[in-house]
């Protein structure tokens, strides 16, 4: 698995499509949608999250793929679990993914590695060889993670080579967070709700204590990330746990938000969490990228929540920063790359393994 992630490469695709072919509509039952998607109309599928996936079966020499932005996404293209190319769209195109396959069956997905603010995107379909097939996607997971997040969860600079290094879109693979290795680990579907510079009660660098608008709780019950409408339909899709890492923005700089406020929209995040998916285990994770008085807050908070109010089902998990080796595992803006992610990834699995009983495989290690 590390040799297919460091073999991604950013490669724009302007290869023709080959004649003889016929056009599968993004209605076809056989493709696979995970993360939050917009189906209001069937044959343009909309969505904004880091980290959506499509995944499908083909049987075809040839597969190219039809999607529109309103901004400059990236996605990772793998073809029978291997990276085909990362491919990016900043307008209505139509990309060949694949070429010269075999004629036996073939599995493709298609995880976007951007986050909401680079524009909504839109799958259209796929165009595939005249006397292709679609079949569906047999390898369902039975467990199911939402990751809660700022910046780290997203997959900022992923792909950074320093940590001096600025944040550029392409650097940015969501694939490469820690959130998706972890599923990966666990063999668990998974949807993302993240944005960078977002905190519990105060966003990156705000010049007072609250930031009035946008802070990631407010964005927990959407379809899309940057639109307020519509709102997301939480029967759709129950997860078994959620992870929140939140709070890095929050005390990014001074000055910081109230004990008591910053604790009071946070115990208020969770127990939405827990209206919408039922009592499922929620672990509360700080770190890497700030330690005091977040760390504090957020473990008194926990510890709370399980004498208190004796909700057993909340979990805290602290990441040191020190847990970073400054030189190797920090990518742009000094933001985990992908070692440091998996770092994280395994400081956090473990917890997660004990509370729920879930074996997991480390094969990225």
């Amino acid at each position: 698995m590390k040799t297919l992630l460091l073999a991604f490469a950013i490669l724009l695709i302007g290869a023709s499509v080959p004649a003889q072919t016929k056009f599968v509509p993004a209605s076809n039952q056989a493709f696979r949608y995970v993360g939050r998607f917009d189906f209001s109309n069937p044959n343009e599928i909309r969505y904004d999250w880091s980290g959506v996936y499509i995944q499908f079966n083909i049987r075809s020499t040839d597969c190219a793929v039809r999607m529109s932005d309103t901004g400059h996404n990236y996605y990772n293209v793998l073809v029978d679990d291997q990276p085909s190319k990362t491919i990016e769209v900043k307008s209505d195109t139509t990309i060949l993914i694949a070429g010269g396959l075999g004629s036996q069956i073939h599995k493709i997905q298609i995880y976007k590695r951007t986050e909401g603010n680079q524009g909504i995107g839109t799958f259209k379909g796929i165009v595939i060889s005249e006397n292709g097939e679609m079949l569906p996607w047999m390898e369902i997971p039975v467990r199911k993670i939402e990751f809660i997040g700022n910046s780290i969860t997203c997959g900022y600079g992923t792909e950074g080579k320093t940590k001096s290094e600025r944040w550029k879109p392409s650097t940015e693979n969501n694939f490469m967070s820690y959130a998706p290795i972890m599923a990966r680990a666990f063999h668990a579907d998974y949807h993302i709700v993240a944005h960078s510079g977002e905190g519990v009660v105060r966003n990156y660098g705000y010049k007072e204590k609250v930031s009035p608008t946008g802070t990631m709780p407010v964005r927990f019950n959407r379809v899309f990330d940057e639109k307020e409408q519509p709102l997301w339909n939480f029967s759709q899709w129950k997860p078994d746990l959620v992870v929140i890492n939140l709070g890095t923005n929050d005390f990014s700089t001074k000055p910081y938000p109230d004990k008591s406020v910053f604790i009071a929209a946070y115990e208020k995040l969770i127990n939405e969490v827990q209206k919408q998916y039922g009592d499922l285990p929620v672990f509360c994770v700080v770190g890497p990228m700030t330690d005091e008085p977040c760390y504090s807050y957020v473990k008194e908070m926990v510890e709370n929540f399980r004498s208190a109010e004796g909700k057993k089902n909340v979990y805290f998990v602290g990441i040191p920063t020190y847990l970073m080796n400054p030189e190797k595992d920090l990518g742009s803006d000094t933001h985990p790359n992908y070692s440091g992610a998996k770092k994280m990834a395994a400081h956090v699995w473990p917890v997660i393994s004990s509370v729920l009983g879930w074996e997991y495989l480390g094969s990225e290690f």
